[in-house]
């Protein structure tokens, strides 16, 4: 049986996700489920709508999308239609899409074989440059992970730099699968206090630490540990030290700041989603500047917002 993923993005010329110009790929499916996530089309595993509702005028079609759909999920309106995306689950054709003539409709989503997606890879390889190379991202790309370990295993042995991005939370033999074809994870490390994280992100933090120390003890590859910074969840004085001091005592040195930013906001109306981070503050330079010195003063380097270690 052929192995296939659920991908919902496959960005080129990406230089924010590793050294040079990569291919990024975006995988579906997370176990967590952080409020304020940018890609929150990541979150389910599998294939889902995006409905835009501006671009709706159901009083000057058929109305087919609502004929088409075996869930009922599409109920017209006055000035456009309404979809239960909760119904949409259970949906394997999204013949909606196809009877949509105004666009509105959207599938998030598709199923790629390994091989399918290495073509798309190794057409862009001639336009990576000595350093570029591929990133897989999600969602979390652990949480496909037969599809994820056979994609870095393919590049690893076509000499292609291989790189993930994690939220640490995948069983241990997961990572141990991809170890030794990855060359850089990011990994993120979003709050010290597992009661917290579990508030905000739906699940505790024992299993992502746990993992961070035995990726980092492996010596297998580049850890970077990624930190996003929101403010009134992680962005308080102790919480920054005790992230150091988490990162200083795994023996890593590296750690990406990312300041919260709200550009994944509109996705959220698309999935018929709650945005609930819409009213949260941006950071201010000296304030990132301030949580960097605290980095710096454990020996760590930290590469705060578009500052990169590539």
């Amino acid at each position: 049986m052929i192995q296939k993923g659920t991908i919902f993005d496959i960005q080129g010329f990406s230089v924010h996700d590793g050294p040079g110009c990569r291919t990024t790929i975006f995988l579906k499916g997370c176990p967590l489920n952080c409020k304020w996530c940018c890609n929150p089309e990541g979150i389910a595993p599998y294939p889902e709508i995006l409905f835009y509702k501006s671009k709706c005028a159901i009083n000057d079609c058929d109305g087919e999308c609502i004929e088409s759909c075996p869930n009922a999920a599409i109920i017209g309106g006055k000035k456009s239609a309404n979809i239960n995306t909760l119904k949409c689950g259970k949906c394997n054709g999204f013949a909606c899409v196809s009877q949509c003539y105004y666009d509105a409709i959207k599938i998030s989503g598709i199923n790629l074989s390994a091989e399918e997606l290495m073509k798309k890879i190794r057409r862009d390889r001639q336009y990576w440059g000595a350093q570029g190379g591929m990133t897989l991202s999600g969602g979390e790309p652990l949480s496909q992970i037969e599809f994820t370990a056979e994609i870095l295993k393919k590049c690893h042995d076509a000499y292609i730099h291989t790189a993930i991005e994690t939220c640490g939370y995948a069983p241990w033999k997961s990572y141990e699968r991809i170890l030794d074809y990855t060359d850089w994870i990011f990994f993120d490390i979003k709050h010290m206090d597992s009661a917290a994280h579990e508030k905000e992100t739906g699940l505790p933090n024992d299993l992502i630490l746990e993992n961070a120390k035995k990726i980092a003890a492996s010596g297998k590859c580049r850890l970077i540990f990624r930190m996003p910074l929101i403010s009134g969840f992680n962005d308080s004085r102790d919480n920054i030290i005790a992230t150091a001091d988490f990162i200083s005592n795994a023996g890593t040195k590296e750690v990406n700041i990312l300041p919260f930013h709200n550009l994944g906001r509109s996705k959220y109306s698309l999935l018929g989603k709650e945005y609930h981070y819409k009213n949260a503050p941006s950071f201010k330079l000296k304030d990132v500047s301030e949580i960097k010195k605290i980095f710096q003063k454990r020996s760590i380097k930290c590469y705060p917002g578009s500052e990169t270690p590539f």
